[in-house]
């Protein structure tokens, strides 16, 4: 089984590069192996003294030129081009001939009897064997240590785990059937250890080759290490209690206490193995993979400190920086995308250029074919990745541009399924490649830095957005003003300090009323209580020698945190343009006078009419003295409505002032009817007059009322010149369920007559 495992692992080697001198030098090494297995399992199963000699002969012959391979493949690490044929070859060539001599009597001459115990008899010139064989490999490993030291990336990887694979293969199968028999110790049990030793060597090896993204054999060991300590230790001191019990206390562990003793050693175990783990493999990291482990933690520290920055060029900085110092590689940069899709260096520090250029003009971008396959995959890319890839020009032009930007890996940062960032790695100081817990490590920064630049660019844009908002505010000719639910000043622009004659540093935070007055707190109260929003209320306010007019509106502010309301009141100064409107008034007013003069005229009419046709009477009525006090009475009230008009007329170019008072609509409507008796009766027009009782009086301009019904009247009598019937009365206006109209607040005034029409 182990050559079957042997072959099928040296063929999935050769498969993947038959033209690779490494690949090939393993293939050869691998067959050699699996033959040196089977010739090793036919010695433990045959008892025939011929075949026993002969396959024991055979084992040896395989031996030497299995010591040749090892030794070509040390040297293998170094590339073909320059590879040392004058040094391998000879010694392939020593191996045959050894190999020669391994088949003969030279070097095993017979089988000792009995047969069972497989003991040889060396030939005359055994020694030469072990002598070969063991320089060969010492030279080797000697190689392969020489190398190791000057190598770099994967091939310090690779040479690790080669060197591994021989020590502990090689050495244990040698030990097993070529020295300790030499020694005169029997092995015959032990056999089997070689097959097994040489599967865990190749095994070992064709990882070296096949993966390109190797395990930190140092975390391997470490961890192999922190269990076995952990352990031993527990087995210790588990087995010590018994062992003391046993031998100085004579005490005798019988079944029923052995049972008991057992679950309570498995119980221990369970209990505290986790805790003395953890322990011991602090002891260990501490004490021996000090600097190898330790930034590990560091860049864990990292996530955490990116978690607190908002600023996108801190964070990629510190990023940058921290990684450097921490990993000790040679360099680091970061390429962020931009508005037109390219990805631009935006944080950089190498031994040869530590800082990135300021200038944006003059930053280098990013080569596109990285950029494209990187967002095409999102995986951490490494140069060794490249180098094994299936060669086509896509790979080489890649390459080709990690190589001019120094990187050994390209890790992707991906944002929402985007190619947000390019974090190129150089490569180690120290010559280690990236491991595969490297990338494992580099894929988890790579997310939490992608959750890192989403908020930086959410930050952002609530940044610009805020400073675009408070520029507008400062700026805008309108005060605002803000409060919270609780009622606090929130926002307090400019104009807003202008129109209070308050700073905003004195009123923020503040309750409102200690800033507004109590009208404008009172509009912002009503949005909040009933959510409406108020609209162009205008509002007075004195200034120093002046009266300011300002129009006010409110808006509603939710907010979804607390689900309070807030409110926002725009403050507007129209006072100018209420002087404007005043002015085109004036002007409108003045350019109408001429047509205002002449209704004017018409008004006056009517009330000297009413006075000359009582001054025609008087002389045939002088005797009556209810003509002569009604005479008194009415021509003193026209003479006043003359007054009124004519004084109208000279402040047209004013604000009409309404001079309310509480009228008698039924006793002004009687009035109005007695000063035109006199055309009534000289037309010969019935009049009809209806006054209900009850009626309340109505606030009004007791002039202009009278002024309204007496036009009203007049045109009726005018439009009835061959007399006729003029109804006249006051009534209320019925409300609901049967009160009368007065009660509701309203009257009826209405004039009826049997005329032509106006």
């Amino acid at each position: 089984m182990t050559a079957i495992i042997n072959v099928a692992l040296g063929v999935i080697v050769f498969v993947r590069a038959p033209q690779a001198l490494l690949n090939r030098l393993f293939f050869g090494f691998v067959l050699t192996t699996s033959l040196w297995v089977v010739a090793v399992l036919l010695i433990v199963c045959l008892n025939e003294y011929l075949s026993l000699l002969f396959w024991m002969r055979f084992s040896h012959a395989v031996g030497a030129i299995l010591a040749c391979f090892i030794f070509a493949l040390a040297y293998s690490f170094q590339g073909e081009n320059s590879y040392p044929y004058r040094k391998v070859v000879p010694i392939f060539l020593l191996g045959f001939l050894l190999a020669g001599a391994s088949m003969s009597s030279m070097i095993i001459q017979d089988v000792a009897v009995p047969l069972e115990q497989k003991e040889l008899v060396y030939g005359r010139y055994f020694l030469v064997f072990p002598i070969f064989y063991g320089t060969v490999i010492v030279f080797a490993l000697y190689q392969l240590i020489r190398q190791l030291k000057v190598s770099r990336g994967l091939v310090r990887y690779q040479i690790r785990y080669f060197f591994g694979g021989i020590l502990i293969s090689v050495t244990l199968a040698s030990m097993v059937n070529v020295f300790l028999p030499l020694m005169g110790v029997t092995v015959a049990g032990f056999r089997n250890l070689g097959p097994l030793s040489i599967l865990v060597g190749v095994g070992s090896i064709s990882y070296a080759i096949i993966r390109y993204r190797l395990m930190d054999i140092h975390l391997a060991l470490r961890k192999v290490v922190s269990y076995g300590l952990a352990v031993f230790l527990l087995t210790a001191v588990c087995i010590l209690p018994a062992f003391v019990l046993e031998h100085f206390f004579s005490i005798v562990f019988g079944s029923p206490l052995l049972y008991g003793y057992l679950v309570l050693v498995t119980l221990t175990a369970a209990l505290f193995f986790h805790s003395l783990n953890r322990i011991v493999q602090a002891v260990v990291d501490r004490y021996f993979y000090r600097g190898v482990y330790d930034y590990f933690d560091t860049l864990i520290d990292a996530n955490k400190g990116m978690v607190s920055m908002l600023s996108r060029d801190q964070l990629l900085r510190f990023l940058v920086f921290r990684v450097v110092d921490t990993v000790h590689i040679t360099g680091a940069s970061f390429y962020v995308r931009t508005v037109d899709r390219s990805y631009t260096l935006m944080a950089s520090r190498f031994s040869n250029n530590p800082d990135a250029p300021d200038d944006n003009d003059s930053r280098p971008l990013l080569p596109g074919g990285l950029s494209f396959h990187l967002e095409s995959t999102g995986d951490v890319l490494l140069q060794t990745d490249l180098h094994v890839a299936t060669f086509n020009e896509k790979r080489d032009l890649i390459l080709n541009e990690m190589f001019e930007l120094q990187a050994e890996v390209a890790v992707p940062v991906m944002v929402e399924g985007k190619l947000e960032g390019v974090f190129l790695l150089g490569s180690k100081q120290s010559g280690e490649p990236y491991s595969s817990q490297d990338v494992k490590l580099l894929s988890a920064l790579a997310s939490q830095l992608s959750v890192s630049l989403k908020n930086s660019q959410l930050y952002q844009e609530v940044l610009v957005m805020k400073r675009y908002l408070e520029g507008v505010l400062e700026h805008m000719g309108n005060g605002l003003v803000a409060v919270d639910a609780n009622g606090l000043v929130t926002t307090f622009n400019t104009a807003a300090e202008k129109f209070i004659s308050k700073t905003s540093e004195t009123v923020l935070g503040k309750p409102v009323e200690e800033v507004l007055s109590a009208e404008l707190c009172a509009l912002l109260r009503q949005t909040v209580e009933d959510g409406q929003c108020i609209s162009e209320v205008e509002v007075t306010m004195s200034a120093e020698d002046s009266m300011r007019y300002i129009s006010c509106s409110t808006a509603l502010m939710e907010e979804p945190e607390t689900g309070g309301r807030g409110a926002i009141l725009v403050i507007s100064d129209v006072t100018r343009i209420k002087e404007l409107e005043q002015e085109r008034n004036t002007i409108q007013r003045l350019a109408s006078l001429g047509e205002v003069a002449a209704g004017m005229a018409h008004e006056i009419k009517n009330p000297l009419v009413s006075i000359k046709t009582f001054a025609e009477l008087l002389p045939e009525k002088y005797e009556d003295y209810e003509f002569r006090h009604n005479f008194s009475r009415i021509v003193s009230q026209e003479i006043d409505r003359i007054n009124n008009l004519v004084g109208e007329l000279l402040s047209f170019s004013r604000n009409t002032v309404l001079r309310r008072e509480d009228v008698d609509v039924g006793t002004l409507v009687d009035e109005v009817l007695l000063l035109l008796t006199p055309q009534l009766d000289a037309q010969k027009i019935r009049l009809i007059s209806h006054f209900e009782e009850g009626i309340l009086p109505v606030s009004a301009d007791r002039d202009q009322l009278k002024q309204a019904v007496f036009n009203i009247c007049l045109n009726t009598i005018q439009a009835m010149p061959n007399g006729g019937r003029l109804r006249v009365g006051v009534t209320g206006v019925k409300g609901g369920e049967g009160e009368a109209g007065w009660q509701a607040g309203k009257i009826r005034v209405f004039v009826e007559d049997t005329g032509i029409g106006i």
